[in-house]
């Protein structure tokens, strides 16, 4: 490559300025199948970067060759290869793998030796706030489902007390209609005591939250 040459130092942009517009918005896509058009005009540097920011499989070039193959056309595979190597560079950030287990994202098993051990790292790191996140809100999901059924047992119990002072009952009718309070009581109390158990749990759960989030910062 001749010096100043720049053009595959930002994929994006060469892509922009030369490949033409059927091949951009296949890499915009991300290549998941090519037509006889695409496989004509296809730029495989290009192609092969987009596969590797995205952290795909090398595998994802097999596809290509057999889209491509219906149509008598060859990719170049050491086109791709090199497009896909330099997108690897990109994927494998440790930023990258960081924001990648913050977001719930899997961890591709594609990059360089040389990367591979930082990448999980942060990968791992993002990923335990991910999911530190994910049990502080089922935490308050399950008190908010609790205390709505809290509610519900709070109205039954409203229903059987006027029910109870209505007029022309038995004796036994009030004596069910009793343990029927009696009951839904027993069952108001046991909810109590499940919503103040979330509240601790949600405060264990917070305060780990927020030391990861303090690390984060840092």
């Amino acid at each position: 490559m001749k010096a100043g040459d720049d053009r595959f130092s930002s994929p994006i942009r060469y892509a922009i300025r030369v490949v033409p517009v059927l091949s951009l918005l296949l890499l915009m896509q991300g290549c998941a199948s090519l037509n006889k058009e695409e496989c004509m005009v296809a730029d495989w540097r290009l192609i092969g970067y987009q596969d590797g920011v995205a952290g795909k499989s090398p595998a994802a070039v097999g596809e290509y060759r057999k889209d491509c193959a219906k149509h008598a056309v060859v990719p170049d595979l050491d086109a791709y290869q090199a497009g896909r190597n330099e997108g690897l560079l990109e994927y494998c950030k440790v930023d990258n793998g960081y924001r990648l287990g913050t977001s719930g994202r899997g961890l591709s098993t594609v990059c360089p030796s040389h990367l591979e051990a930082a990448f999980r790292v942060a990968w791992n790191q993002g990923r335990e706030l991910y999911q530190a996140r994910a049990a502080v809100k089922q935490t308050h999901s399950q008190i908010n489902k609790q205390q709505q059924a809290l509610h519900d047992l709070e109205e039954d119990k409203k229903y059987k007390l006027s029910e109870l002072v209505s007029e022309g009952l038995r004796s036994e009718q009030r004596v069910l209609i009793l343990y029927e309070i009696s009951e839904i009581k027993k069952k108001m109390d046991a909810v109590e005591n499940e919503i103040d158990a979330l509240h601790y749990e949600l405060s264990d759960r917070q305060t780990y939250l927020d030391s990861l989030n303090q690390q984060a910062s840092r």
